[in-house]
C-alpha cells in the first residue's frame, strides 16, 4: 500500500518540505505494509490549469501524465499546506484542480497545515470548503496543525511539545493507512467514475 505526502510549498527553502519528509518518516517507519512516496510542487513545476488539459497530446497534459501516475498508483494522501494570507496557496489548488481524471478519487488524505506564526487554521477551512468537489479526494475529520513550525522538531533531544505532536502524527498516519487499506475494496467494487465523474 503506498501513501503520497504532497509538499505545497513552492518555495526553495520550505518549511511545508522539511515536515512533509517527518510524515515520510513517520509513514515509512509504522508497523504496517505501506510506505510513503513524496511529490514537492517546487520540483513540479506544474503550469496553470487551461483547456489544454482536456487535449492529449497538449503540453500541460504530456508534463502532467507522469505526475497522474505516481498519484493513481497511491492508495492515501497527506497534504501538507503551508498558510499564506490565510489561505491554502494558489499553486496547491491548481494542483487539486488538475487532478480530475481519479488520481485522487473516493482516496482518503489528512490535512497537515503549517503555520510560522499562531495561525493555520485557515488553509484547513479553505481546502475542505473548496478542494474536493471534481477531484472527488476525502478529507478525514481530523487534521493537524503546526503552528510556530520554526521552533519545531529542531532539536537532538526532542522537546515536550515535539514529542506530544510527533505522537499526534503517528496517530494520525497510522488512522490514515488503516482507512487507505480499508477503502480500497469498495472504490474497487463500487466506484463508477464513467458515470459519476463530476460532484454536484
Amino acid at each position: 500500500m503506498k501513501i503520497t505526502v504532497v509538499s505545497g510549498s513552492i518555495r526553495e527553502t520550505s518549511q511545508s518540505d522539511r515536515i512533509a519528509k517527518i510524515v515520510q518518516n513517520t509513514i515509512n517507519e509504522l508497523d504496517m505494509d505501506v510506505e510513503a512516496d513524496m511529490v514537492f510542487l517546487k520540483d513540479e513545476k506544474i503550469p496553470l490549469w487551461d483547456e489544454g488539459k482536456w487535449k492529449a497530446d497538449s503540453d500541460i497534459t504530456k508534463h502532467w501524465k507522469p505526475i497522474s501516475d505516481k498519484l493513481k498508483a497511491s492508495d492515501g494522501f497527506v497534504i501538507v499546506t503551508p498558510e499564506w494570507a490565510g489561505m491554502a496557496p494558489p499553486h496547491l489548488k491548481n494542483f487539486l484542480l488538475m487532478c480530475e481524471a481519479g488520481e485522487l478519487a473516493h482516496k482518503p488524505a489528512q490535512i497537515v497545515s503549517v503555520s510560522s506564526g499562531m495561525g493555520g487554521a485557515y488553509p484547513v477551512s479553505d481546502l475542505r470548503v473548496s478542494g474536493s468537489k471534481n477531484n472527488m479526494i476525502t478529507w478525514l475529520p481530523d487534521h493537524i496543525i503546526l503552528r510556530n513550525v520554526t521552533n519545531l522538531f529542531i532539536e537532538d533531544l526532542p522537546t515536550d511539545l515535539d514529542t506530544e505532536l510527533l505522537a499526534r502524527i503517528k496517530y494520525s498516519m497510522t488512522y490514515l493507512a488503516a482507512t487507505a487499506e480499508a477503502w480500497k475494496p469498495v472504490r474497487d467494487k463500487y466506484q463508477n467514475r464513467k458515470e459519476y465523474k463530476f460532484g454536484m
